[in-house]
């Protein structure tokens, strides 16, 4: 092993301690950032409203998970189309065009992870644009190209 690397220490995250974040409007936690992972990692619970979610995206470093705790959600992956609940786990790999939104009536949580954990930092980049003025197309741009993210018709 390298001396000179820098491993991650060991930790319990308790869900009310995790820092709160609200990109796009969404309520999310940050469990586990990629700071504590050395990058390999990050997981997040958010809790989304009837018809909040992401419109077609792709991310081309990481591959993402979503694991649905609560609610319905209309999920499309590389066009295909499905209605997913509790117990449901989805798997983007790194490249491949998804979309999903609550179908349902109430608000549902769902557990989102990546690997590297790169979304971490990309929320909570999001948050920091929001809340220093709102959002900014211009700064929304730079922050997609810096965290390997394209938005698609």
């Amino acid at each position: 092993m390298d001396t000179n690397e820098i491993r991650p220490a060991p930790c319990i995250v308790h869900a009310d301690t995790a820092p709160a974040l609200r990109p796009f409007g969404i309520d999310m936690r940050m469990v586990l950032g990629a700071e504590a992972t050395g990058g390999s990692f990050s997981l997040i619970t958010a809790t989304l409203e009837p018809g909040q979610g992401p419109p077609p995206h792709l991310h081309t470093d990481r591959d993402e998970y979503f694991y649905v705790l609560e609610g319905t959600y209309a999920v499309s992956v590389n066009g295909r189309e499905s209605t997913i609940g509790a117990g449901s786990l989805v798997f983007v790999p790194r490249g491949t065009v998804h979309a999903f939104h609550n179908s349902g009536t109430t608000a549902g949580r769902l557990l989102e992870w990546t690997i590297p954990g790169e979304n971490s930092r990309y929320f909570a980049a999001v948050d920091a644009m929001e809340r220093a003025g709102g959002f900014d197309p211009e700064k929304f741009a730079a922050i997609n190209r810096e965290f390997a993210t394209e938005f698609v018709a």
